[in-house]
């Protein structure tokens, strides 16, 4: 008899712990984060795809993975689209594979470029330049919540929507900066190099 009491009070401490946890940590509708990604990053991408869905009807996921499990990116969003309603698109990362692709439902390859998204160029790319950070988790936190900024303020705009959520034209400029600062770096190191061996040569 006492230890089913002593369960029961586990059990009832357990449910107790589980009601504190904070409602935006125990779901997410639009963002799949294997541990790749900060939760207040989680957090604000939420907040984006709840308002696009919510002002018209187009649901963008994050899926956040370490790794494909062997699985190539393209045929694991085919799979995951296949229980999605229309329309929607999928922004998907594989931080270990270091693969990151955008999958979308038939009309929307018109709302947003997604060569353009996902150009290696720091003046138009908005996630493959950040990913080239050392630190690989800050990187991805960064590059993909402006990636998504992007990709859902882009469906947003092409829809005469206006986002109260959205990251503003401000943080994309800092990002920008850093983009290009990084960019700057390596070309001033291959100049350098470049100068030193005529130099040799000489």
């Amino acid at each position: 008899m006492k230890n089913h009491f002593n369960l029961k009070v586990k059990g009832l401490r357990l449910f107790y712990l589980f009601l504190m946890l904070p409602i935006s940590i125990m779901a997410k509708e639009f963002v799949i984060n294997d541990n790749v990604i900060e939760e207040r990053t989680a957090q604000k991408i939420e907040e984006m795809g709840q308002e696009l869905f919510s002002k018209s009807g187009v649901r963008v996921y994050l899926i956040a993975k370490q790794n494909g499990g062997g699985e190539n990116i393209i045929a694991f969003e085919k799979e995951f689209s296949k229980t999605l309603q229309t329309p929607y698109a999928l922004l998907t990362f594989f931080l270990q594979d270091q693969k990151v692709d955008i999958y979308y439902s038939a009309g929307l390859e018109k709302e947003f470029d997604k060569e353009a998204m996902l150009s290696p160029l720091p003046w138009q790319g908005t996630i493959i330049p950040l990913l080239t950070e050392k630190k690989k988790e800050v990187s991805a936190s960064a590059a993909l919540l402006n990636g998504y900024a992007d990709l859902v303020e882009q469906i947003a705009a092409s829809r005469k929507i206006t986002l109260q959520s959205a990251i503003g034209s401000s943080n994309k400029t800092t990002l920008m900066v850093i983009k290009i600062g990084v960019y700057g770096f390596v070309l001033v190191l291959l100049l350098i190099v470049l100068y030193r061996r005529i130099k040799k040569r000489d």
